[in-house]
């Protein structure tokens, strides 16, 4: 006699009517940004083990969780292309001579001597808007320097430096009657990268200026 055998589908285990906590975990790392790995790592450990016991409220929440993480990705690759596409078309930052061509944002710890800034008070971050000095400006660099990693050094140290610096960029001591005042930025201090250093500004009482403060 002719024995038929027919396999038995494995059997689930039963819901307990509890939505999965992976699940829950990745949904709301991606609605605060895609925290990292970690919420994409969550929603397919809790898409796999709400497939498995018929979850259905946890399958939803990890697909969801695991789309937004992609939506995250995309617009994160789509703002990195756009900046480096920009950077590619503008062009290096600097001339041959080193002057600043045209109009463009730079880093703080890439500025030089003899840079001329849009408007300072109007930056925020750790970029500045630079431009060639023959245009309108609030602010020149007339002097930037490392700054010594000794402990105890002050803002009134740094501001000293500047000071002493001054004569030999402008060409004389800084005038009584000047319309600029001279400004000291630490870049310890406003940056959140490793940059260290001091930026010297001769900054506009009133306005802006066109030209250098160079003799």
């Amino acid at each position: 006699m002719d024995l038929q055998y027919t396999p038995v589908p494995p059997v689930r285990p039963e819901w307990n009517g509890k939505t999965n906590g992976f699940s829950i975990a990745a949904l709301v790392l991606a609605l605060f940004g895609c925290t990292g790995l970690l919420s994409i790592i969550f929603g397919v450990i809790g898409l796999a083990q709400s497939r498995r016991n018929g979850d259905k409220r946890g399958k939803v929440f990890a697909i969801i969780g695991l789309s937004i993480c992609g939506l995250w990705i995309a617009g994160i690759a789509t703002a990195i292309g756009v900046a480096v596409a920009r950077d590619v078309a503008d062009g290096p930052d600097r001339d041959a001579s080193g002057a600043i061509r045209d109009e463009r944002s730079i880093r703080l710890g890439d500025l030089r001597a003899g840079d001329c800034a849009k408007d300072l008070e109007q930056q925020r971050g750790t970029r500045i808007d630079v431009l060639p000095c023959a245009s309108a400006h609030t602010s020149e660099v007339f002097a930037t320097f490392p700054e010594p990693k000794t402990e105890g050094l002050t803002q009134e140290v740094a501001e000293a430096g500047c000071e002493q610096r001054f004569p030999s960029y402008a060409g004389r001591k800084l005038p009584e009657d000047a319309e600029y005042f001279l400004f000291t930025v630490r870049l310890s201090d406003v940056t959140l990268s490793a940059d260290y250093g001091v930026v010297c500004f001769a900054h506009q009482l009133r306005g802006s200026a066109t030209g250098s403060i160079r003799g």
